[in-house]
């Protein structure tokens, strides 16, 4: 406790001299300033309709508030409780923006980076590979967003995973590992989600099956490793990547196509 304050006085009981002292300098202050119509303290309503328009948009309570500048979520559910607010109190909730023209400290919901996580892991790409290369010096913070653990993340992060997506999505990663496990638990590929869409909760993932082809049973035809090739993929095991399926099951589409031209 600090003595000389207004907070010692009015919470902790103090009654010492200096404290008593700025008892009596906060009370002359207060009845000057109601003399002369300052006001201190605003309606709290709209503080309270723009919380709730931001959680309707998908950031939590404790997303607002770490955005905000507190550094809890209590201030801020202080404030919600009150009639009135600081003007500056107002000030600071109406100024996070669930939009990303926010500060890049905003926390924004972390839907479209655990998609892309998964999408990574899908493609081969570690926990600890992605972690390098997004600066993490520990794992588990990625895969806490790959896995849903963690439901929002700060706006730099989302970025940052972005530009890694951006580079990956459409690369083979070194581990077969990360991407049968990925598979086993129902993580979607990149071509599952629509780029545009892929932030928004609600958007649901494409269908990414293959229309299938007469005795071939892998659900590719030979216009789809045509087009792989188009894009720069050559051995079938890349080919095989690129469609989703495995390395015979693209021999197999070729073979046969080389008995039927023959």
């Amino acid at each position: 406790m600090k003595h000389g304050t207004l907070t010692a006085y009015a919470k902790h009981g103090c009654r010492c001299e200096p404290c008593r002292a700025a008892s009596a300098r906060a009370s002359k202050a207060w009845r000057r300033d109601n003399y002369l119509g300052i006001v201190k303290l605003v309606d709290a309503q709209p503080l309270k309709d723009h919380v709730a328009m931001l959680m309707a948009a998908g950031m939590s309570f404790r997303a607002i508030s770490l955005t905000a500048g507190y550094t809890s979520r209590n201030a801020l559910a202080d404030s919600m409780t009150r009639s009135r607010v600081r003007p500056a109190t107002l000030a600071r909730i109406l100024a996070v923006n669930p939009k990303r023209d926010n500060r890049r400290d905003a926390y924004i919901d972390a839907t479209g980076s655990r998609r892309r996580l998964q999408a990574l892991a899908v493609n081969g790409w570690s926990t600890r590979s992605l972690a390098t290369q997004l600066g993490h010096k520990h794992a588990t913070t990625v895969q806490d967003i790959a896995s849903g653990k963690t439901p929002t993340i700060r706006l730099r992060s989302m970025d940052a995973i972005r530009d890694v997506y951006e580079r990956l999505w459409d690369q083979p990663g070194p581990s077969k590992r990360t991407a049968d496990i990925a598979k086993a638990k129902g993580w979607l590929p990149a071509l599952a989600w629509d780029d545009d869409l892929i932030d928004r909760p609600e958007h649901e993932a494409e269908d990414v099956r293959r229309r299938g082809v007469s005795g071939g049973g892998s659900g590719i035809t030979l216009e789809d490793i045509e087009e792989a090739r188009e894009q720069g993929y050559q051995s079938a095991r890349e080919i095989g990547w690129r469609l989703g399926v495995s390395r015979d099951a693209v021999s197999q589409i070729l073979s046969r196509s080389d008995r039927v031209a023959s």
